[in-house]
């Protein structure tokens, strides 16, 4: 994770009432709806990365929020495995009841970041992908 990146899922997050439990998104009338979606007011961990940063960074990212969490994520594992189980960790711990705002943002402050090749902030949700690259 670059500092850029790290700066902008807390900045996304520091308010509490942007952040929700039991849903990757929620509306302001707190409705569940997709992290994509225009009218999501208020995102989980999971989803506010791939709010932010699309869904091929954010599950880079789902590794490495992981491993600083809960100390998963080893070096070898299958790549796609290891990715969607972080994504499943990092969404079990944010709705845990006892979660809580603070917790939560005392862990995205802590975070460690690196700078250089692959540690760049990727392609936002929305944005369009050069036909025959991936994001």
């Amino acid at each position: 994770m670059s500092p850029e990146e790290k700066d902008q899922l807390v900045a996304l997050l520091l308010d509490a009432q942007r952040w929700c439990q039991g849903a990757e998104a929620r509306n302001a009338d707190g409705q569940a709806v997709a992290y994509s979606d225009a009218d999501a007011t208020a995102w989980d961990l999971t989803g506010a990365a791939c709010h932010v940063f699309g869904w091929r960074r954010a599950r880079e990212l789902f590794v490495q929020i992981d491993r600083h969490l809960h100390g998963h994520g080893a070096a070898g594992a299958d790549q796609s495995h290891s990715e969607i189980t972080a994504m499943v960790a990092l969404q079990t711990w944010n709705d845990d009841a006892q979660t809580t705002h603070v917790q939560l943002m005392s862990r995205l402050q802590s975070l460690p970041v690196r700078a250089g090749a692959g540690s760049g902030p990727g392609l936002p949700a929305g944005d369009k992908v050069p036909q025959g690259t991936e994001r």
